[in-house]
């Protein structure tokens, strides 16, 4: 397999388990009870939407923030497989992650109208750990190839995302509340590895530039 395939598997795979469009189900799902099933489709849309325009700007502007504030991939690795260690040890407790909504930003959306962009797309979707990951890919892409596999793999996310939603009260039927939890913690213990891997990735990187 070609340096540039894996690239784009690993971008994929994790960009898509720190977006977990599975926790985002049963908020979207409560949020649009009373809604038609014209309107929960229009609230899906813009949600997704939402999130993958935020991350395509960090993508596009992740090169130049590391250069603004002078942070190394290195450190974005770190701190991303930090964030993602967090998500998955909430998802492996089958519990929200506070890292993207609190439980009384949750309360406050219910009272909202519009709850397409906020809180379902930002920060519910694409929230930090997204936000970090994309950056981190960005600053590891080693070729404009690499670097538009990132672009294509925000937009796949996104496209996985929107029937996740869209079948969320269905899902949430068919499966109950344990089933989803379930899934859930399996998708949380290989968050978590993932984050130990960043984690070690970028130790190992400083510790290489430490030695040079």
């Amino acid at each position: 397999m070609s340096s540039d395939v894996s690239f784009a598997v690993v971008a994929f795979t994790s960009l898509l388990m720190v977006y977990n469009p599975l926790s985002a189900m049963p908020m979207f799902a409560s949020l649009t009870a009373a809604q038609a099933v014209r309107e929960r489709r229009q609230v899906a849309f813009m949600a997704v939407l939402t999130s993958v325009v935020v991350m395509l700007v960090f993508a596009l502007a992740g090169a130049s923030i590391l250069r603004f504030f002078a942070i190394t991939t290195e450190a974005f690795q770190i701190t991303a497989g930090v964030i993602f260690f967090g998500i998955g040890s909430d998802m492996l407790q089958a519990r929200r992650s506070r890292v993207k909504t609190t439980r009384r930003e949750q309360d406050e959306a219910a009272g909202r109208e519009n709850v397409a962009i906020i809180p379902l797309g930002l920060p519910t979707l694409a929230g930090p750990g997204a936000m970090v990951t994309v950056i981190t890919l960005v600053g590891q892409a080693a070729n404009p190839v690499q670097i538009g596999t990132v672009y294509l793999a925000v937009t796949l996310v996104g496209a996985v995302a929107l029937p996740c939603l869209l079948l969320a009260p269905a899902a949430l039927n068919a499966l109950g509340r344990t089933g989803l939890n379930v899934v859930t913690r399996i998708m949380g213990l290989l968050v978590m590895v993932v984050g130990v891997q960043l984690a070690i990735n970028g130790v190992s990187a400083v510790v290489a530039n430490w030695r040079g």
